[in-house]
């Protein structure tokens, strides 16, 4: 089993309505070149720390923010020759770079597929109207969102996923979203994510629900939305793995997919996590603290058993495949005698579907996963 590695860049140039991730302003190049070396000596703390001074191979590695695409080409450059003094790259799978549409010239990809091993693009779409745009602070038009799919594709990028959202505002909403999935239709692409528009906790979405000062879709219109989607889907050859996730032939986001099946991954920058052993380790979320010292903020807590496997009931039931009971078998008599019982009782409501060694969740059921999952705490 390889292990994968997450690299958080947070600079950003405005703040987007929904997003909860951690992230900054871009101040100068010099932060960046900062920062570049604190990932570096975050990684040579991994090597020394976690795998006794051996280089750990790597199986997927992932680029997320923030905006990765705000920084230079040769800022990735740079870095991933640099972490290959603590990471054995030999056997990568797939390296997922996240962008922005209105950074994606031809020169700049073209660049990044010449100067990195970046060969899967994951581009922040969100919507090809205009109005869903506006609404979200996203910097970016309809227009240079299907131009940074054509620049990826004549820059040599095959494997690209591109994310939307619906459940939006409810003034028209739900014939802006056909429009979306057909404008989708048309692009192509291997693998795209859908998400429904979620109220985190802090963000500039929750301060303005909370003044008044604006209105998103209700439950009812979000459901239809997303049968919508699985219509779509359907009708157009994508595989709905993953709750989120469609894709075509198999084009699978690896690295993702990995998280959901209890693959081990180490997390490199400014409020980033990892899981180790058993363990999960975070960064504190400050970009200053983490180039003082990107060793010294570390925190983290050892998983108990019950953790684990809440864990893992949780992610697997959002995916095709499930929870296996051969993944089951190795927690403790207690924990398995307590899913076979809750099993059969949601088997026994039409919640889940048991066959072939596996619990899976229905597709009539899937918009009610978490609340299936979370029976079984």
């Amino acid at each position: 089993m390889k292990t994968g590695l997450y690299i958080h860049i947070p600079f950003c140039l405005r703040k987007c309505l929904y997003c909860a991730f951690y992230s900054v302003p871009a101040r100068s190049p010099e932060q960046a070149g900062d920062y570049k070396e604190a990932l570096l000596r975050e990684a040579a703390y991994f090597k020394e720390r976690h795998f006794a001074g051996a280089r750990e191979r790597i199986g997927t590695l992932y680029v997320g923010g923030g905006t990765p695409s705000l920084l230079p080409v040769s800022f990735y450059s740079e870095l991933f020759d640099g972490l290959q003094a603590s990471f054995d790259f030999s056997c990568l799978e797939e390296v997922t770079f996240e962008a922005n549409p209105e950074h994606l010239s031809l020169p700049y990809l073209h660049d990044l597929y010449l100067y990195t091993p970046a060969r899967r693009l994951s581009i922040g779409l969100q919507s090809f109207s205009e109005a869903d745009l506006k609404f979200l602070n996203r910097r970016h038009d309809a227009r240079q969102a299907v131009e940074a799919v054509e620049n990826a594709r004549k820059a040599g990028f095959e494997n690209i996923s591109v994310d939307l959202i619906y459940g939006l505002h409810p003034e028209d909403s739900v014939s802006t979203w056909q429009e979306n999935l057909k404008c989708l239709r048309d692009l192509h692409l291997p693998h795209f994510s859908a998400y429904a528009l979620t109220v985190e906790p802090g963000t500039m979405l929750e301060r303005k629900l909370a003044s008044g000062g604006l209105q998103v879709a209700g439950e009812e219109q979000v459901e239809r939305e997303y049968f919508q989607l699985q219509d779509f889907a359907a009708r157009n050859g994508y595989e709905a793995y993953e709750i989120s996730n469609y894709a075509r032939d198999g084009a699978y986001a690896l690295h993702n997919r990995n998280y959901w099946r209890d693959v081990p991954y180490v997390g490199l920058g400014a409020s980033a996590h990892s899981y180790l052993a058993g363990e999960r380790h975070w960064n504190p979320s400050s970009v200053q603290a983490y180039m003082d010292d990107p060793v010294a903020g570390k925190q983290g807590e050892k998983l108990s058993e019950r953790d684990r496997y809440h864990e893992y009931v949780m992610t697997a039931l959002r995916t095709i495949w499930g929870v296996e009971e051969s993944r089951i078998e190795a927690f403790s008599p207690a924990l398995r005698e307590e899913f076979r019982l809750r099993a059969g009782q949601e088997v026994a409501q039409g919640n889940l579907l048991h066959g072939k060694g596996t619990y899976v969740v229905p597709s009539s059921k899937r918009l009610l996963t978490d609340g299936i999952a979370t029976a079984f705490f």
